[in-house]
């Protein structure tokens, strides 16, 4: 959980427009958790993609797949136990994933705090 709200903080100073986190955990089996980030324009989302792929790798964290980077509409980084949606706010209205998901628990962004890997199983990707 520390490292989504760190994934989550990053997004935030990187002046993402909107977060929000979503504990899908008892609804999928592929993951734990979504952060959905909304952004301006496709130059932000890649920046925002960027920093937080680099400050998850500083804490050991690597992800199993990133899609969507060249376009920048919709960039999905795949964590394993945590999935980040990050949109244009075009985007993120049309697929309103809020909406499909709104059964789900909201999780609070809280006070600051680093990330630690400690609660993540390590997955090692080899296709990339």
């Amino acid at each position: 959980m520390d490292s989504v709200k760190f994934a989550a903080r990053v997004a935030d100073e990187k002046k993402a427009d909107y977060i929000k986190i979503l504990d899908v955990s008892s609804r999928l089996m592929i993951t734990d958790y979504f952060i959905i980030i909304g952004a301006k324009n496709p130059k932000l989302t890649k920046r925002i993609e960027e920093e937080i792929e680099l400050n998850l790798k500083k804490h050991g964290l690597h992800a199993i797949g990133i899609d969507g980077v060249n376009e920048g509409n919709w960039i999905l980084m795949d964590y394993d136990e945590f999935i980040i949606h990050i949109f244009t706010e075009e985007y993120r209205l049309y697929y309103d994933l809020e909406r499909l998901w709104r059964d789900s628990k909201l999780i609070k962004l809280g006070a600051k705090k680093p990330a630690g890997n400690n609660d993540h199983k390590k997955k090692t990707h080899t296709g990339q």
